[in-house]
């Protein structure tokens, strides 16, 4: 009983130290107001394959600015497709696909014309089945499983680039301070 009471007292002690060491989780909303990055910004173009620009176009709709005047960002992606063979049988007949989407974005700020470029890439698989319906369905879905995918991977890059950024010109601004 002693020692759940003093575990209890360690923990109410440590959460005010623990709030007071600056710490703030990646995904904080304090910034942003509860939204994503790319909420704020506007998706200029993507350039991608016939059956890949459409998905991808939908997974970004689904995160990026609705209305072009609160767009703080110009956002441009060049995305590249591929299957690859997974399984392979005795007969040399393909049982399985790893479908691999690559994409280099331009994220560009129009306030000062900033940009933060990046890679991103996501893997999504499928088996080749016996009926070619099941095939085709399993390979859109890779597709569009690829694509969110790849949408999430490329905000989470971004959020980190800018967060970082962030943090290097409060540094500096302390910096100067401190030497006034």
């Amino acid at each position: 009983m002693r020692a759940r009471l003093a575990l209890l007292a360690l923990v109410l002690l440590a959460a005010p130290a623990l709030s007071g060491c600056g710490f703030t989780p990646l995904y904080a909303v304090a910034d942003t107001g509860g939204e994503g990055v790319l909420r704020r910004a506007k998706l200029a173009s993507i350039a991608a394959g016939d059956a890949v620009e459409p998905v991808l176009a939908r997974a970004f709709e689904a995160r990026t600015a609705l209305d072009d005047a609160q767009a703080e960002y110009e956002l441009r992606v060049a995305a590249r497709e591929k299957a690859e063979r997974l399984a392979v049988q005795i007969d040399a007949s393909v049982t399985r696909y790893n479908y691999l989407l690559e994409a280099d974005y331009t994220l560009t700020r129009y306030a000062d014309g900033k940009t933060v470029r990046g890679r991103a890439k996501s893997v999504a698989s499928f088996n080749i089945v016996a009926s070619q319906y099941s095939t085709l369905f399993a390979e859109k879905a890779a597709r569009e499983k690829a694509a969110r995918a790849l949408v999430e991977d490329i905000e989470r890059s971004i959020l980190m680039r800018l967060a970082q950024e962030a943090e290097a010109e409060k540094a500096a601004r302390a910096a100067a301070a401190a030497t006034r």
